[in-house]
């Protein structure tokens, strides 16, 4: 009997960026965010929308320190980005709105109590793996 192996290359790149929580940074993130959705082969349509949930979560979540952090992993066709740390926020109506601009919205509660919420999309051929 013979045996082979099998292995599986994954091309991915992680982007991460922390910024002050002022007002002031929040259209940084929109356009770094819209600068790495912008690798990717989505419609404009789709960057746009990932900005602007990026942005509505920023300006309507409250964070837990004095910075805010992104993290971006992109795997060719998909992008997968984490923003926080926020305090938990029972704002449900918020979050449907958020769900509504990306393909996958959800929230991650880390170790230290706090909320970070990760927005997917995925453009024509991408797959979907979340």
């Amino acid at each position: 009997m013979s045996q082979t192996a099998a292995t599986l290359a994954l091309q991915m790149d992680r982007i991460s960026l922390s910024v002050p929580a002022d007002p002031t940074f929040h259209g940084t993130l929109r356009l770094v965010v819209g600068g790495i959705a912008s690798r990717l082969p989505l419609p404009y349509e789709q960057v746009n929308e990932l900005q602007l949930a990026v942005e509505a979560l920023v300006s309507h979540r409250t964070t837990t320190g004095p910075t805010l952090s992104v993290d971006a992993d992109l795997d060719g066709e998909s992008v997968s980005i984490t923003v926080g740390p926020f305090t938990p926020d029972p704002d449900l109506e918020g979050h449907r709105v958020v769900e509504r601009l990306v393909q996958r919205a959800r929230v991650v509660h880390r170790e230290d109590g706090a909320e970070w919420i990760e927005l997917s999309v995925a453009g024509p051929g991408g797959e979907q793996q979340w």
